[in-house]
């Protein structure tokens, strides 16, 4: 067999263990991504930092992500005039029988300078034959935590930002998953999350993506697809309703309810038998602030029971949902990857050429491998008329065997493939309140 060597460099932000260490595993998972490169495979790799770097870290990166057989070495290059700053380089001898134009090398951040040859349409990154954002780890592990929900630890000083006003859904479920000393803000669209975390005012944002009455949410797909945030988490809300109201108010003062119209939609039984109006308004956590700065006489608000205490109303019922399994699903989005957890879930978004069979043997991949698929749903392919893209959730993470295998026969299958994250899966929450 032949041995190939494989040429990869990226930048880093400071010379720091967990930033050259970071950088490092991203620059190694692109290499695999786009060479579909097993460490069996591997003969040995050379790992080589400018004089501005701390050379001990290129190779512990790699011994973390399960390199622990394959020979590696560390070494400070000789200072060069004008030379790139704080640069990561590998070289990765392979053992493969691949042409030498089946071999990806891959340059990532300011490192795409030594190579605008292989830079991406987007002139940012070149990323392999993925067709999507290469990943990068360094979050730091997850952990139990209360709720039944995998939580990892953030950043001292980290922000998640949200859609919605405080006190909304999505705020209750950040406090629920990363606790209430989380710091968070407050964003008008689902666009305005993408960008608070894209330009670094926010470290993760909260994303809506499905709820398990009105089904998924296809704005959120969309810009899933548009933009380059990896999921970092899945995390799960048990939605619970409560009929809030200004303090001295009683039930039989109520003639009519406001809230966003998919609350009233998921509460109409239980505002039917009691004679209330339902009037829509923009946001759940939005008409509670509203009625606590008018106070009209008749009126109350559906939301949150966190939107009761923000804006100082009463909760006067509670879990007045009509279904016990009004629970929405959330991505915690982030710009790096997290490590596999104990339970792992995989999202990805592909698109197929259209030939008979297509779509059935991309699913063949999958299925030949006994990997489980917990969700698969459609959306039109906006930049081709009557093209459609297919969204995919799974069991297992991409660095799985069986996961990793099953995505390489897809990029060979598929006109696209874009890996959305491995993440810890949510644990469903057992129980619920009494509806009324």
């Amino acid at each position: 067999m032949l041995c190939r060597g494989i040429r990869g460099a990226t930048t880093v932000d400071e010379n720091s263990q967990p930033a050259i260490l970071a950088a490092t595993q991203e620059l190694l998972h692109a290499l695999i991504s786009a060479n579909d490169i097993f460490p069996a495979d591997i003969a040995s790799a050379i790992f080589t930092v400018t004089p501005d770097l701390n050379a001990a870290f290129p190779a512990e990166a790699a011994r973390r992500m399960g390199w622990t057989d394959v020979p590696l070495m560390d070494a400070v290059e000789v200072p060069v005039l004008d030379g790139l700053p704080h640069c990561i380089r590998v070289l990765v001898h392979w053992n493969t029988s691949r042409p030498p134009e089946a071999v990806h090398h891959v340059y990532l951040r300011g490192a795409i300078g030594l190579r605008p040859d292989l830079a991406t349409p987007n002139g940012d990154r070149a990323s392999g034959r993925n067709g999507g954002r290469t990943g990068s780890t360094g979050s730091p592990a997850p952990r139990p935590e209360a709720n039944g929900q995998p939580v990892f630890h953030i950043p001292h000083g980290a922000t998640v930002t949200y859609q919605g006003e405080p006190g909304a859904y999505s705020q209750e479920a950040i406090f629920q998953y990363l606790g209430n000393h989380i710091q968070t803000l407050p964003s008008a669209s689902f666009e305005e999350i993408f960008a608070a975390v894209e330009s670094g005012k926010a470290t993760y944002g909260l994303l809506p993506v499905e709820n398990s009455q009105a089904g998924s949410i296809n704005q959120a797909y969309d810009l899933l697809l548009d933009h380059d945030l990896r999921i970092a988490a899945e995390v799960k809300l048990r939605v619970r309703h409560c009929l809030l109201a200004p303090p001295g108010t009683k039930p039989a003062d109520i003639r009519r309810v406001r809230s966003h119209p998919q609350a009233l939609a998921q509460c109409d039984r239980y505002l039917k038998t009691r004679g209330w109006e339902g009037v829509s308004a923009y946001d759940t956590a939005g008409s509670a602030r509203e009625l606590a700065a008018t106070r009209e006489p008749g009126t109350a608000a559906i939301a949150s029971a966190l939107a009761g205490q923000t804006y100082g109303l009463d909760v006067l019922d509670a879990g007045i949902e009509d279904s016990p399994y009004n629970t929405t699903r959330f991505f915690l989005l982030g710009r790096e990857e997290p490590p596999p957890a104990g339970h792992n879930k995989t999202s990805i978004v592909f698109a197929t050429t259209h030939t008979p069979g297509a779509l059935y043997n991309s699913l063949g991949e999958f299925a030949s491998r006994n990997i489980n698929l917990t969700k698969i749903e459609s959306r039109p392919r906006r930049d081709r008329p009557w093209h459609y893209v297919f969204y995919v959730d799974m069991e297992g993470h991409w660095q799985d065997t069986n996961v990793h295998r099953a995505l390489s026969g897809l990029l060979a299958r598929s006109a696209f493939v874009k890996l959305l994250g491995s993440y810890p899966a949510a644990v469903e929450e057992e129980g619920r309140q009494g509806n009324k």
